[in-house]
């Protein structure tokens, strides 16, 4: 139960902070072209943190090999969506400077609503995992979704959309992240999983995302060789390893701890039910003995002859 509490934090967070954020940041160009310049490579720092210190190594400690194949079916899944659906992904800063007609608009929305619900499945399913990975996934998926959503707020407003009507959609289309959160968690509360898909299958999203999308990027805008979009890439990896240090040694160990006290409970629960089931079959013995022995007593009183043949 608790966890499940954990998973409609995380999505609702993730919704809500980068389409907060790209309200705010959207009152000044200026600005908004700095984060999504700057913040992008920072998210490819950290979802590359999170798929090589954190999900692929527990998973091959957990269920070996599969998690390769789960990461490289992942990569081309994504490709496959993405070539076929283009607006899949689209975060460049040029997208703050060009016009754009409302038929556009329309395509990127669908496409963000559409990139929303994979990011939901995403979440869900590393809270599957465990609360520690899905904390790392949510702090990947919102680092990647801020400038994201900044990028295409701003292009939707261009486009035509009036300011009320890009929020009241983007709105909307936020809340496409809790309903494939929920839909990943749920169903795969229900059906057992193949835990070294589910491990791969989300660190090849990431990998998918920052090496496809974000780092080439970064190597078409950036004129100095090693630049401020460089350092930031740096910058994200080392945070990831952080967060997910951080994550794994207290959230998991407290996660373990109430989980050991509440099977503590539940044992000890189990032993006074199986106590006190003891007793009464205890009592009930007691209770037949004494019926015996009532039964041998009136034997006694109404044949004394009887047994007076049998001493003869």
């Amino acid at each position: 139960m608790l966890d499940i509490f954990y998973v409609l934090i995380a999505a609702t967070s993730a919704g809500l902070l980068s389409l907060v954020v790209a309200i705010i940041l959207i009152q000044s160009s200026t600005w908004a072209q700095y984060l999504i310049k700057f913040g992008t490579p920072f998210a490819a720092g950290v979802l590359l943190a999170a798929s090589f210190r954190d999900l692929l190594p527990h998973g091959f400690e957990r269920q070996g090999s599969d998690v390769l194949n789960g990461t490289l079916v992942a990569i081309l899944i994504f490709f496959l969506i993405e070539k076929g659906f283009r607006n899949f992904h689209h975060h460049h800063e040029e997208d703050l400077a060009s016009n754009r007609n409302p038929a556009q608009g329309w395509l990127f929305l669908f496409g963000d609503a559409f990139h929303n619900i994979v990011d939901g499945l995403a979440l869900g399913s590393a809270f599957l995992i465990s609360p520690g990975t899905g904390l790392i996934a949510t702090i990947a998926l919102i680092s990647h979704d801020i400038p994201l959503e900044v990028g295409e707020f701003g292009m939707q407003l261009r486009s035509g959309f009036t300011r009320k009507q890009t929020i009241v959609r983007n709105l909307l289309s936020s809340s496409t992240v809790l309903i494939g959160a929920i839909a990943a968690f749920g169903f795969g509360s229900q059906v057992e999983l193949p835990l070294g898909y589910l491990y791969g299958g989300i660190a090849g999203f990431f990998i998918y995302i920052a090496l496809s999308d974000i780092v080439p990027t970064i190597h078409s805008s950036e004129n100095k060789r090693y630049g401020l979009q460089t350092a930031f890439l740096i910058v994200g990896l080392i945070f990831g390893i952080v967060v997910a240090s951080f994550a794994h040694q207290y959230i998991e160990t407290n996660h373990d701890h109430v989980d050991n006290h509440n099977n503590k409970e539940n044992l000890h629960s189990q032993d006074e039910g199986h106590d006190a089931h003891q007793e009464e079959d205890e009592g009930h013995d007691a209770h037949q003995e004494e019926d015996e022995g009532k039964i041998g007593e009136k034997i006694f009183e109404g044949n004394p002859t009887d047994l007076r043949s049998n001493s003869i």
